[in-house]
């Protein structure tokens, strides 16, 4: 997503991030006609991390619509996969639930700008890393 390792194994944030709450997603290829709504953990002007119930493979691409907290218009992205990692956030005996780093590959001047102002407005909602 908007990380940048570092040599001690920590990562470094290139743009700042803030909660979003949710968003609906599918495929580029394969059944584009299928949506699937997501919770998001966090959205900065170059990615999203989403919480799904299903492993996504990285390098997938994403078609993304992302519903911000302060009730805007949704935000219209496509996005490629970089990480997946199985969630602490929910442990259920017969579900698996996973994190999903995406970087976003396709977003409009208007909307990325949007989403700057997004993250300046909100940004002590989540501490830097």
């Amino acid at each position: 997503m908007d990380t940048v390792p570092k040599k001690d194994g920590s990562e470094r944030r290139r743009a700042r991030r803030v909660y979003a709450s949710f968003v609906e997603y599918c495929r580029t290829e394969g059944a584009p006609e299928q949506k699937y709504q997501a919770f998001a953990e966090n959205v900065s002007a170059t990615g999203i991390c989403i919480f799904v119930n299903e492993e996504i493979k990285p390098n997938i691409i994403l078609s993304i619509t992302v519903f911000l907290l302060d009730g805007s218009n949704p935000i219209e992205v496509k996005g490629r996969v970089v990480w997946v990692r199985p969630s602490v956030f929910v442990m259920a005996k017969d579900r698996k639930h996973y994190d999903v780093g995406v970087d976003f590959v396709e977003i409009s001047d208007e909307d990325r700008e949007r989403l700057l102002y997004y993250t300046s407005k909100y940004s002590h909602e989540i501490p830097p890393s």
